[in-house]
C-alpha cells in the first residue's frame, strides 16, 4: 500500500500477551536503547521481519529462548516518520555498546513530539534501517498492528 511502510517486532511470550504489552516501551524505559535513555518509552521496529530477527539475536543470552517468540506487523503511515540524517552522527555511533551522542538524538526526538517514528539506521546490518516509535505520541494511534503470531528461529542460527 502506498504511503505505508511496514514494519516488525519480535518479542518473548511473557511479553507479546497482547499488542499493548509489545508496543508499551516498557523495556527501553527500564534500560534504555540505543536511541533512548534509560526512563524513556520507545518502541523499536526492524525494517524487515529479517532485520528485527537479526536485532534481536546480537542481544541473545541463552539459545533455549529461541524456541518460542512472538510477532506482530505494523503498518506505518509515512507521514508519521521523520529520519535522523546521517550527518548528525559520530563516527563510531555503531559499536556494539550503547552511544551517549545516539541517545541524546533520539531522547531529544521523544523531547520535541515531532513525529510519532524516527526512521534509524541499523547498528547490526549497515544499510539497512528501523524504526523508533514514541508509544506516547498522539499519533501513536494511527499506527496499525496486526494479528501477534508465532516466529520460529531455525534451530541451525545458534
Amino acid at each position: 500500500m502506498p504511503g505505508v511502510i511496514d514494519s516488525w517486532r519480535l518479542a518473548s511470550p511473557e511479553h507479546a500477551r497482547t499488542v499493548g504489552d509489545m508496543l508499551s516501551g516498557d523495556g527501553a524505559r527500564r534500560y534504555g536503547g540505543r536511541w533512548n535513555s534509560p526512563g524513556r518509552r520507545a518502541v523499536y521496529l526492524g525494517g524487515s521481519l529479517a532485520l528485527a530477527a537479526m536485532e534481536l539475536l546480537v542481544h541473545l543470552r541463552a539459545a533455549a529462548v529461541l524456541r518460542s517468540y512472538r510477532k506482530v506487523r505494523l503498518r506505518i503511515p509515512k507521514t508519521l516518520v521523520t529520519a535522523v540524517p546521517g550527518c548528525d552522527l559520530p563516527a563510531d555511533w555503531a559499536m556494539p555498546r550503547l552511544h551517549p551522542a545516539t541517545q541524546k538524538i533520539g531522547d531529544r526526538w521523544l523531547d520535541s513530539g515531532a513525529s510519532a517514528v524516527l526512521r534509524v539506521p541499523s547498528a547490526v546490518v549497515i544499510g539497512e534501517v528501523n524504526y523508533v516509535v514514541n508509544p506516547l505520541h498522539p499519533d501513536f494511534c494511527r499506527i496499525e498492528a496486526g494479528p501477534i503470531t508465532g516466529f520460529r528461529f531455525d534451530p541451525r542460527v545458534v
